[in-house]
């Protein structure tokens, strides 16, 4: 009797999905707690040292900033899913255990950088408004690669 094997990657998400997934997972306590730590998370954002992902500080940091205009009321985010998905972004890049260990040397922030440019360039549209809003110039290194 033969058995069939399951496809090597069912039940493995892509990026986008995986991202998706755990933003709709998380709670107005998370949302807020993450409000309250944005602080200190920029300036932990600030010491990053990531020569292969030049544009991750400038990623993080509009992503935070966002994050906070939004939650302040400060500029209309239109949608739960841009601010929940900026907020996994932010959480991911913090996180000591992620799918890249940080401390791996040149690949550490890989995954972080990933996500922080799934997350802008999905919601493009969005974050060029902000960056018109806020007088930042908008550039396409905020979603390079």
């Amino acid at each position: 009797m033969s058995h069939k094997r399951p496809p090597t990657n069912q039940g493995i998400p892509s990026i986008p999905e995986y991202i998706d997934e755990r933003a709709a997972l998380l709670t107005p306590a998370d949302i807020e707690k993450l409000r309250t730590k944005l602080p200190l998370l920029k300036v932990r954002f600030a010491a990053i040292h990531a020569p292969e992902f030049p544009h991750l500080r400038q990623q993080l940091d509009l992503l935070a900033d966002f994050f906070e205009d939004i939650c302040d009321g400060v500029f209309p985010a239109g949608s739960e899913p841009v601010r929940n998905q900026t907020a996994f972004a932010l959480l991911y890049a913090t996180k000591e255990a992620d799918i890249i260990p940080d401390i791996i040397p040149e690949i550490g922030y890989a995954d972080d950088s990933l996500i922080a440019r799934v997350v802008l360039t999905r919601h493009q549209e969005v974050f060029r408004k902000y960056c018109r809003f806020r007088k930042i110039r908008w550039s396409k290194s905020l979603i390079a690669p």
